[in-house]
């Protein structure tokens, strides 16, 4: 059918580059192999998970265009819970899907969550694969700074998640054919959640009453609307090629509405747009104390399409990257060259 031509992206905010780029690849590379992330067991399902197939998807990028003024060690922290996330949604659902095993899925998303206790101290449990190893090694110190109230809305959305992962299982044979319920599905489960509350870890935590009001979860909503929007318009041709994308919001456009690719395509993302103009107006409505993380959800989305131009992730989609290289020894390539926009698909 060849391959979807992306339409032009509408991006008003800015991005910029964590200066610890290069020590967050070294690191993610070599933390994911002591979890066990390359063993060969999860090398064909599918075949991503390789050391040069990391390297190439450059995950540590996307955190240091996300999170940009984090400190190093920080940094860190943030990458390994994301490339933890990216593991299960690369790998849980094909090797669950395999045997059409929901019953052993949901049982390893519950004891996943038992490793992320709310009193953030360690249990005596042996974890033994790498998500768990993940995950008890990393919550310890996460939680360490945070209050009760943040630690419940910080598991509370792995929780989400790990559903939406579970969701998706049920689903992938049964997509969804009516696009009001998949934008409902997709923001409830697309795992964008964790990064806004992962946001807060290195900023200081936002007070409840900020959190809970209207536009605050407006701007949240925005954010990862955008994000997934996105993601499913430049990822439609990799998820073709996997058998996988009867749960893309290109592909629920195209069914729903009968059209053809390239308008479905259009649909989504005149809907991206909107979400996008949405997230712009939004620091002018959240309460002061939020304003500035709303402005780091701008430069965060325009992070994340930066990071979708440029990762080797999504295969055709990297033939319209920017001519900039990825990889160790290349941010001062990025620190030199000024603020990055969007950019034309």
């Amino acid at each position: 059918m060849g391959s979807l031509a992306h339409p032009q992206f509408h991006m008003p905010f800015e991005s910029r580059l964590n200066p610890h780029v290069d020590q967050a690849r070294a690191h993610a590379k070599e933390w994911a192999r002591q979890t066990g992330m390359f063993d060969d067991e999860y090398l064909e399902w599918p075949q991503r998970w390789s050391e040069e197939k990391f390297d190439q998807a450059d995950f540590p990028l996307f955190i240091a265009l996300t999170h940009p003024d984090a400190d190093a060690s920080e940094l860190e922290l943030v990458t390994d819970w994301h490339v933890a996330l990216w593991f299960v949604d690369d790998l849980f659902l094909p090797l669950y899907r395999r045997d059409h095993d929901q019953e052993s899925a949901a049982a390893q998303v519950e004891r996943l969550m038992l490793f992320l206790p709310l009193d953030g101290l360690p249990r005596p449990l042996r974890p033994v694969n790498p998500v768990e190893r993940a995950f008890a090694g990393l919550w310890t110190g996460t939680s360490a700074t945070m209050s009760l109230v943040w630690r419940d809305r910080f598991v509370s959305s792995v929780r989400r998640f790990l559903d939406g992962v579970l969701w998706e299982l049920d689903h992938v044979d049964h997509a969804l054919t009516d696009l009001i319920e998949y934008l409902g599905a997709r923001r409830d489960f697309g795992g964008l959640q964790f990064t806004a509350v992962l946001m807060e870890h290195a900023m200081g935590e936002l007070h409840e009453h900020a959190v809970r009001r209207r536009e605050f979860r407006t701007a949240v909503d925005a954010f990862v609307d955008a994000v997934s929007l996105h993601n499913d318009i430049v990822s439609y041709d990799r998820e073709v090629d996997e058998g996988t994308v009867g749960n893309n919001g290109v592909e629920v456009a195209r069914k729903a509405l009968g059209l053809n690719r390239r308008d479905a395509a259009a649909v989504v993302n005149d809907l991206l747009t909107a979400r996008v103009d949405t997230l712009a107006e939004a620091p002018a409505a959240v309460p002061p104390e939020a304003e500035q993380f709303v402005k780091s959800l701008q430069e965060a989305l325009a992070g994340s399409y930066l990071w979708h131009e440029l990762t080797g992730r999504f295969g055709q989609a990297t033939a319209r990257t920017l001519g900039r290289p990825c990889g160790l020894g290349t941010s001062a390539v990025y620190a030199f060259s000024g603020p990055l926009r969007g950019y034309s698909g």
